[in-house]
């Protein structure tokens, strides 16, 4: 059975090919994230047209792959390739319906004075 409520969310900023699969994603986790996949977590990946998101999720005995594709839309997804970010439940939720939750909103600042 596969538990996710204590589960760590980490978010691969950028694009990533969208034809890995998981064993591809796998070696992104532990070569380029420098995170141990079998400690736990959810990861998540988006393909460089960002209307794909995929995640990967070790539950003990082996991996989940979940996928979402979009249809006439893209996801807000972080363009820059920064460095992993952990994110929280409420995040990876309006992420998947189509909240952009990373643009910071300044609301004075493009306002000039006369």
């Amino acid at each position: 059975m596969m538990e996710t409520s204590n589960v760590p969310i980490y978010l691969r900023p950028g694009a990533t090919d969208g034809r890995k699969a998981i064993t591809g994603l796998v070696g992104i986790i532990q070569n380029e994230m420098n995170l141990d996949v079998l400690e736990g977590g959810l990861f998540i990946f988006c393909s460089k047209s960002k209307t794909t998101i995929k995640c990967v999720l070790w539950d003990g005995t082996g991996f989940w792959l979940i996928q979402k594709s979009l249809v006439g839309f893209t996801f807000a997804y972080p363009k820059k390739n920064e460095d992993v970010m952990k994110i929280r439940s409420e995040q990876l939720g309006q992420l998947l319906e189509g909240i952009d939750v990373f643009r910071k909103f300044v609301p004075w600042a493009n306002v000039k004075f006369t």
